[in-house]
């Protein structure tokens, strides 16, 4: 969905509805998917690896479509791209070396969740109706809590890599 999303996005006017409708459905079939995985036992190690790299580079077109719109500051979507590439490689580092795939917690979650609401809001406002002030402000607030789950997934890094490294 992500190029469908860029492109009603990109086109302006009534293009941002549709991309706004790509985001949304987005979310909502991540949701349906991870409810069905759980539900009837599906969870495997590839969709824990596909699941939330799909969702970040939706998030990540998202914010880049906002800054090139100017509806979002660029030090927003670098901080975002950032943790992601540092996460990224954390759990590559854990999948390669210790062959154990990160789960997700209920802070990347909440944070995950925030930052779908925000960026929907953002996109289906205008600069009139929100300015480039309080999209800021909204933006400050998801990566508060994306920097609180970050710490905490650094933390279960450091967990794993210690109780790996103790049986050896």
């Amino acid at each position: 969905m992500v190029p469908g999303f860029m492109i009603a996005y990109l086109q302006g006017g009534n293009g941002r509805f549709w991309a706004a409708g790509l985001f949304v459905l987005a979310a909502l079939t991540d949701l349906l998917d991870g409810y069905l995985a759980r539900k009837l036992n599906q969870i495997t190690d590839f969709g824990k690896l596909a699941d939330p790299a799909a969702d970040k580079l939706m998030q990540l077109s998202a914010l880049l479509c906002l800054c090139i719109t100017g509806r979002i500051r660029v030090w927003i979507l670098l901080i975002y791209a950032v943790k992601e590439i540092l996460q990224v490689i954390g759990g590559l580092r854990l999948l390669n070396i210790r062959k154990y795939v990160v789960y997700s917690k209920w802070s990347g979650k909440i944070a995950t969740t925030l930052l779908f609401v925000v960026i929907t809001v953002i996109i289906v406002t205008t600069e009139q109706q929100l300015s480039l002030q309080r999209a800021t402000w909204l933006m400050v607030i998801c990566l508060i809590a994306t920097v609180i789950a970050f710490f905490d997934y650094v933390s279960m890094y450091i967990n794993i890599r210690n109780a790996r490294h103790s049986k050896n």
